[in-house]
């Protein structure tokens, strides 16, 4: 984190508004800070829906961290208005324990999405946390349904392992007794045994199980275990992070793309509807904020921008702007500060915002800032951008909705904070 020393330091050094506008700034390049919002945003919309939603989310939601179920009341309402770069969020709930060295790092591991890594990593900070009292029982069912959630992926992809390693041995021996063979004396006695541990409430007798269902798998299928920790141990991640890298290059053209976010959004268990733009609008402008730190101003712009259709909608089938998300809030620049003068890139918005608002074109190009959103590119300084917000249409449309409309009020309220003061577009040092 030496890299965001000086970002931390002025998060650090400012007052809340300060910290506020510090935090969605350089949330869009800076990682601590862009996790906190992300599982501010995930925790918050858990809490706003209802509970068959709500369980349904904690399953496939990557941003639910025990972090903020660990949080006073006074500490959420803390980080909702400063929005902490993540290791001072970590230190809020650690502040008083004792840790070891050793013990802070598990915590801090992010839950991979290979899913035979995942259980283990959940062991692990399930069994910190537990030592250290950290662990509220809701968050705990929370994890034993993560870990039946991943088991079920892992058994789709095993299924489909034993699939293909049985047609592969129909097609070499051209007996249809001999694949059958193999079902029987490994795959289905061994998932048989792994059934049962799961369903079993005993946890005494589960570990029992599982350690019968691992012996039997090392002595009738040594090799295969072998095999299988190498295909879901290593290349499982390896190929994820390649899939991420090269997501939007020629590696990969659309029907590939499509393939793979099809095929990833299926083994979460979830069920796409037909996208209906209509209704996803009507339900972000529905959504209920009831937080005394997000101003009613920033919320109203909100809503005006959706119902306005100012505020882009986007399929995530369709966009496929990222191979792994269900939905998403993102921001496109408009216009980029150079010097004294305003480069403007995105002239059909600037003609759809004149239209729809009754202001001049021209007008919007000489203050930007005034109409348009506030953001800070790593690369190219200060940029005008607007909203664009991706949601999957699934049963848990409603917490994707809420997560994500959540998020672009922040950044209103941002914006807000920054039209009052230019000191905040930002001193030289950045």
């Amino acid at each position: 984190m030496e890299e965001y020393s000086e970002i931390f330091r002025a998060w650090k050094a400012g007052n809340e508004e300060e910290k506020f506008v510090t935090g969605w700034l350089f949330s869009g390049w800076v990682s601590p800070f862009k996790q906190t919002i992300e599982e501010l945003t995930a925790y918050t919309a858990y809490r706003s829906v209802g509970e068959s939603i709500r369980n349904k989310y904690a399953e496939i939601s990557p941003h639910l961290s025990y972090l903020f179920f660990s949080l006073s009341p006074e500490q959420l309402s803390f980080v909702e208005r400063t929005l902490p770069p993540y290791p001072y969020v970590f230190q809020m709930v650690l502040e008083g324990k004792n840790f070891s060295e050793g013990e802070i790092e598990i915590l801090r591991k992010k839950i991979p999405r290979n899913p035979l890594k995942a259980l283990g990593i959940i062991r692990e900070k399930e069994k910190i946390l537990k030592k250290h009292d950290l662990i509220p029982e809701e968050y705990q069912l929370i994890l034993e349904r993560q870990k039946e959630s991943d088991w079920r992926d892992t058994q789709r992809l095993l299924a489909l392992f034993y699939a293909t390693t049985s047609l592969q041995i129909y097609l070499s021996t051209h007996n249809p007794l001999a694949p059958i063979a193999y079902l029987m004396t490994f795959p289905i006695p061994y998932q048989t045994f792994k059934y049962l541990s799961r369903k079993i409430p005993n946890k005494k007798l589960r570990s029992y199980l599982d350690k019968i269902s691992l012996a039997y798998l090392l002595a009738t299928s040594p090799t295969g275990m072998i095999i299988s920790s190498l295909q879901f141990g290593l290349a499982a991640p390896l190929i994820s992070r390649l899939i991420e890298k090269y997501w939007h290059s020629d590696f990969f053209p659309d029907l590939i793309r499509e393939a793979i976010y099809e095929t990833q959004v299926r083994f979460s268990g979830l069920k796409p509807t037909k996208f209906d733009e209509k209704k996803i609008r009507g339900e972000l402008y529905e959504i209920k904020i009831n937080s005394p730190n997000l101003p009613a101003s920033a919320i109203e712009k909100f809503r005006d921008e959706v119902e306005s259709g100012l505020v882009e909608i986007e399929d995530p089938r369709k966009v496929l702007f990222s191979p792994f998300a269900l939905s998403w809030f993102r921001r496109r620049v408009v216009a980029i500060k150079e010097g004294s003068e305003v480069k403007v890139v995105d002239k059909e918005y600037i003609k759809k915002l004149s239209q729809k608002e009754g202001i001049p074109e021209r007008e919007i190009e000489r203050n930007p800032g005034k109409y348009l959103g506030i953001d800070l590119l790593r690369s190219k300084g200060v940029a005008y951008t607007r909203d664009i917000i991706g949601i999957l249409p699934c049963e848990v449309e409603e917490a994707l909705v809420y997560k994500e409309g959540y998020t672009a009020i922040l950044g209103k309220k941002a914006d807000e904070i920054m039209r009052r003061s230019s000191s905040y577009l930002y001193n030289s040092s950045f």
